[in-house]
């Protein structure tokens, strides 16, 4: 029993005909996001550094040294 679920898996795994443009349109669509999200992510983080800098050379940063 458990040797027929291992060749049927073997089986799905080696089989490279069917559904190739949904695959490709799924990881397109999941690689969009991760990019979206980590671009956002990076707006964010290079403002607080750019304003920390700008706070920096202005004297406004009381911890700047």
């Amino acid at each position: 029993m458990l040797r027929e679920f291992f060749n049927q898996v073997s089986a799905l795994i080696q089989d490279e005909a069917g559904l190739t443009s949904t695959e490709y349109s799924t990881m397109g669509g999941a690689m969009a996001g991760g990019v979206f999200t980590m671009s956002d992510a990076l707006t964010q983080a290079s403002g607080t550094a750019f304003d920390n800098v700008v706070n920096a050379v202005s004297g406004d940063d009381e911890t700047a040294v």
